[in-house]
């Protein structure tokens, strides 16, 4: 996963269910096409809780690479019962035992 950090977020998604929060996010600077699933989920299937510190998402555009993202996916770090999640689009504690690729 660290191999993602201060790469740019194509897509955020967090099901009704509650089951994952998937952050889809670019592997490969130089192409718009490679990107990678980052899921956090419990092992069990249960939902997963998701709290926010701060929330802005947006589009933002680079023109250095004429690209559009939800901004770059910063950093993730395990804290107790979970992980925080944080980016250009803010602050994300979510409450899971694990994620994907593993931290």
């Amino acid at each position: 996963m660290n191999q993602l950090f201060g790469n740019d977020i194509l897509k955020i998604e967090a099901p009704q269910d509650r089951k994952e929060l998937l952050f889809v996010v670019r592997d490969d600077e130089d192409s718009d096409f490679v990107s990678t699933n980052i899921r956090f989920f419990n092992s069990d299937n249960s939902p997963i809780q998701i709290d926010f510190s701060l929330l802005d998402i947006g589009l933002i555009y680079d023109p250095d690479t004429d690209t559009t993202s939800f901004g770059e996916f910063e950093y993730v770090k395990r804290i107790e019962n979970g992980f925080e999640v944080f980016g250009d689009f803010g602050i994300i504690w979510v409450y899971c035992d694990s994620s994907l690729p593993k931290l």
